[in-house]
C-alpha cells in the first residue's frame, strides 16, 4: 500500500518561510528579465546608456527623441536646463520651441561642421560641447541640442539618469514589498487554517466533554501532527465514555446486587423472626410443633449461611483472589469420571445424567477443583427452577472449527427467556418472576461459573435448546486432542 504524504506543521512552518523569501525574488528575477530581454529591453538599454552619461548627451538625446510622441514640452525645457543644454524643435517646417543662440550654432558648426545642416540623426561631443541631432523624415521632425561651456548646468544632488533609475529600483521595491506582504498573508492564513482552525475544533470538543456530551468525533481529514493530535483526543473521548458506560453499568450492577442480597437476607430473616415469635407467643404449645419451628428455623439459619458462604466464594472469585492450579487435563476422560460423581451425589435429587464425549482424547489446561465446582453451580441451578420433581442433564463435549473445547450441560428445565439469557450469569439478576425462587438458591452461582470460566481463559454463554444449556468455550491445551 502506498505511504501517505504527511506534511506536518514544522516542515509548513518552514516552506512559508521558504516561500516568504523565495517568491519575491523569484518576481525580482522575472521583473528584471522582462526589462533587460523582453518588451523592456530598449528601456534597459537606454537606461544603462544614461548611467554612462557623464556630460548629459544622453539625457538630451532621450529627450528629444521622445518628445515627438511625449508632447510634453514643458517637462523637457526643465530636463535640459537641468542638463545643460538649449535647444530648438523644427515641427512640419515651423519652429515650435528654439532656446539656441547664434554663440550656440557657432559652437555647434565649429564642432560637427557640415554635419550639422544635414538631416540626421546625430550625437557628438568634442572637448566642452556636446551636439544630438535627432530627425525624422516620415513626421518631418527636427531636434537640435547644444550644451556648451557657456550654458550652466543646474542638476542638483541628483542627475537625470539618477532619477530614471531610481524610478525603476522604486517600482521593483514597491513590487516586491507588495509581494512579500502579500505572501505573508497567504502563510499567515494557511498556517492559521492548519493550526488555528483544528484547535478551535479540539476546544469545542472539550467544551462539549465538559458538558457531558461524549457521542461525538471530531472530523480532520489532514495526516499531520494535528490530525494525530486530534485522532489521539477521539480516542481519549471513546476510552472515557467506555469508561462512563462501565462506571453506570457498575453502578446499575452494585444497586441489583444490594437488591438482591437484602431480597435473598429478607426471606430467610422473615421466616426466622416469624417461628421465633411464634414460641415466644406460646403458638408452637406441643413439643411437636416446637421441634417444627425450631427445624424451620434451623433451615432458615443454613440459607443464611449457605448465603453468605457464597458471597465470600463470589467476592474472592471476583475479586481475582481464587488460586488456580492450572493443570493439562483429558477432557473426555475428565467428565466421564464427573458425570459418575455428580449422578451418585445428586442421587437424592432425582438427576440423571447423560454423556456424549468423542472416543479420542481433548486436551485442555484447567482448574479440576474449580471446574467441578462450576459442574456443581450449573446442577444446582437446574434443580432450583426445574418444574418437576426430577432432572435429566446430557452433557456433550466436542471440538469446534476455531480448534477449542466446547462443553454444552443442557437441562429439560423451563429455560429462560430469550431477553434474559445474557443476564443469568449476573447476580441476583431477577427476570423471568418463575425463575426467582431464593429460597432455594442464593442466585449468584452462574455468576461464579462465568467468572471462573473467564480466568481459566474460557468463556460461557446460555441457549435455549429443549430447556437450559449452559454452553462453555475453553481453549485446547498446544497439540490440542492429539495429546
Amino acid at each position: 500500500m502506498r505511504k501517505k504524504f504527511k506534511m506536518n506543521i514544522r516542515k509548513k512552518l518552514i516552506l512559508s518561510d521558504i516561500l516568504i523569501i523565495v517568491v519575491p525574488v523569484l518576481i525580482a528575477v522575472v521583473i528584471l528579465a522582462i526589462f533587460t530581454a523582453g518588451p523592456g529591453a530598449q528601456t534597459w538599454e537606454t537606461m544603462e546608456n544614461l548611467f554612462d552619461d557623464r556630460d548629459g548627451i544622453y539625457t538630451a538625446q532621450s529627450e528629444m527623441q521622445t518628445l515627438e510622441w511625449r508632447g510634453d514640452l514643458k517637462g523637457v525645457k526643465s530636463e535640459m536646463k537641468a542638463a545643460g543644454y538649449h535647444f530648438r524643435i523644427v515641427y512640419q517646417g515651423k519652429v515650435m520651441y528654439s532656446s539656441l543662440t547664434k554663440d550656440d550654432i557657432a559652437e555647434a558648426k565649429k564642432a560637427v561642421g557640415d554635419l550639422y545642416d544635414r538631416n540626421s540623426n546625430l550625437t557628438y561631443t568634442k572637448g566642452s560641447t556636446s551636439v544630438v541631432l535627432c530627425y525624422s523624415a516620415e513626421d518631418n521632425y527636427r531636434a537640435v541640442a547644444v550644451s556648451t561651456a557657456s550654458i550652466p548646468a543646474s542638476k542638483g544632488d541628483m542627475s537625470y539618469m539618477e532619477r530614471y533609475i531610481m524610478l525603476y529600483i522604486g517600482f521593483l521595491i514597491a513590487i516586491i514589498i507588495a509581494v512579500v506582504v502579500l505572501m505573508n498573508m497567504i502563510m499567515s492564513w494557511w498556517i492559521a487554517r492548519n493550526i488555528l482552525l483544528p484547535l478551535r475544533k479540539l476546544s469545542t470538543a472539550s467544551a462539549l466533554i465538559r458538558e457531558g456530551n461524549l457521542d461525538f468525533d471530531i472530523v480532520y481529514p489532514k495526516n499531520d501532527e494535528m490530525g494525530d493530535a486530534i485522532s489521539e483526543f477521539n480516542e481519549m473521548r471513546k476510552s472515557l465514555k467506555e469508561s462512563v458506560d462501565e462506571r453506570i453499568r457498575y453502578e446499575q450492577y452494585r444497586r441489583e446486587l444490594i437488591n438482591g442480597i437484602s431480597h435473598d437476607l429478607r426471606t430467610p430473616l422473615t421466616s426466622i423472626k416469624g417461628y421465633v415469635a411464634g414460641l415466644r407467643d406460646g403458638i408452637a404449645s406441643t413439643p411437636e410443633k416446637k421441634m417444627k419451628y425450631y427445624e424451620a428455623i434451623e433451615t432458615s439459619a443454613t440459607v443464611l449461611e449457605n448465603l453468605v458462604e457464597d458471597l465470600t466464594n463470589f467476592s474472592r472469585v471476583d475479586m481475582g483472589e481464587t488460586h488456580l492450579n492450572m493443570e493439562l487435563t483429558d477432557l473426555t476422560e475428565y467428565y466421564r469420571k464427573s458425570a459418575e460423581e455428580i449422578s451418585t451425589e445428586y442421587v437424592k435429587d432425582n438427576v440423571t445424567i447423560s454423556l456424549d464425549v468423542p472416543a479420542e482424547k481433548v486436551t485442555a489446561k484447567i482448574d479440576r477443583k474449580e471446574m467441578g465446582r462450576i459442574n456443581r453451580n450449573i446442577i444446582d441451578n437446574t434443580i432450583k427452577y426445574r418444574t418437576g420433581d426430577s432432572s435429566n442433564i446430557r452433557v456433550s463435549l466436542h471440538v469446534t472449527d476455531a480448534g477449542r473445547a466446547e462443553v454444552r450441560i443442557t437441562d429439560d428445565g423451563p429455560g429462560v427467556a430469550e431477553k434474559d439469557l445474557e443476564n443469568i450469569f449476573t447476580c441476583f439478576y431477577r427476570g423471568d418472576i418463575s425463575r426467582t425462587r431464593s429460597s432455594e438458591g442464593s442466585g449468584i452461582g452462574l455468576a461464579v461459573v462465568r467468572q471462573l470460566i473467564v480466568q481459566q481463559g474460557g468463556s460461557v454463554h446460555a441457549e435455549n435448546d429443549g430447556g437450559l444449556a449452559i454452553v462453555m468455550d475453553i481453549p485446547l491445551a498446544e497439540g490440542g486432542e492429539d495429546e
